[in-house]
């Protein structure tokens, strides 16, 4: 399949920001914040620490049913940590998601080039061997937050090509997709199950995150921080369908810093079970979320969806609790 082709069966997304639409006062609000993150993008990193600061500080006071999402997570992952230790690490985990967006500035409106000599890439040699044959990689990332700077990290050491889902607000999914095509070799809508497959058969390597709870259908429940998840079953189809290895990838910023340690992992057994790929996958990732807790998106209801049905919600509980 010739580029342009496979550009079209993909239904590449549009990335044109000069639209007349785009200038209606409910936009006004997204060119705002899209100037602060090309501003933002451009600061020394110790000044970029302290904005992020700022905005974590403002964040945990002023969107409560987030922080209180971030707090269950924290309270059913990190038992063993003191009640001040989980209070801690909540503070943290705003930073370091804060930081996340001004990172995906950088990754959008920056020469990735510049950064060539701030990353450590560790197990370079198993992607190296795992693509010699031909085969596909299906890269099993996850939602850590430095996630679109390390795509463009990525770049760098190999070919990419990504799947992503909408942004609801147009505007802002152009100037996200916008900056994201400058370092992909193709970004696949989430639907788009042919193209993912049709991508690694041509021994692509493809970046895809099924650490979400999207709902019961699709899902496998798996021990995920002595618990049971969702995890999207994507794992064990897409493999099986493309042909292609499962090597877990994590990507993260070392201290307070601004270099980054981009690792790839032996390939996970390919079981063909779905409860037992994503249990392979969770049991990977919560090692890595061990080694940097504040670096993951906890923002997000990790626990939503209940094995049990008649078993409650973690937040909904926790939230009576409170009153």
């Amino acid at each position: 399949m010739s580029n342009s082709d496979s550009k079209k069966a993909n239904d590449e997304p549009d990335t044109s920001l000069l639209k007349l639409e785009y200038l209606k006062p409910k936009y006004w609000g997204v060119w705002l914040f899209v100037s602060f993150l090309f501003v933002c993008s451009y600061l020394p990193f110790k000044a970029q620490w302290q904005v992020s600061r700022m905005l974590a500080f403002l964040a945990f006071h002023l969107a409560k049913s987030r922080r209180h999402v971030v707090q269950v997570n924290v309270d059913l992952c990190f038992s063993e940590k003191s009640d001040e230790q989980k209070a801690t690490l909540v503070k943290q985990i705003f930073h370091e998601n804060m930081q996340g967006y001004l990172d995906s500035g950088t990754a959008w409106f920056r020469d990735i080039n510049a950064f060539r000599d701030r990353i450590e890439v560790r197990g370079k040699d198993i992607l190296d061997r795992e693509t010699a044959d031909g085969k596909g990689v299906l890269l099993a990332g996850a939602h850590f937050s430095i996630l679109d700077l390390a795509g463009a990290l990525t770049s760098l050491v190999c070919d990419l090509n990504v799947t992503y889902r909408p942004l609801d607000n147009k505007l802002m999914n152009a100037v996200m997709m916008r900056g994201r095509m400058r370092f992909v070799e193709m970004a696949y809508h989430k639907k788009n199950m042919k193209g993912f497959i049709s991508c690694m058969k041509r021994g692509g390597v493809l970046w895809y995150a099924p650490d979400q709870d999207y709902g019961r259908k699709h899902s496998a429940f798996s021990p995920f921080f002595g618990r049971t998840a969702a995890t999207i079953t994507g794992l064990t189809f897409l493999a099986r369908a493309g042909k292609a290895r499962i090597m877990p990838y994590s990507y993260h910023r070392e201290g307070l810093t601004q270099k980054y340690v981009l690792e790839f992992y032996e390939p996970l057994p390919q079981t063909g079970v779905e409860e037992e790929d994503a249990a392979n996958y969770n049991a990977w990732l919560e090692g890595v979320i061990r080694r940097y807790p504040a670096q993951y998106l906890w923002l997000h209801k990790r626990f939503k969806t209940q094995q049990n049905p008649q078993d409650a919600n973690p937040y909904k509980l926790a939230a009576k609790r409170q009153r």
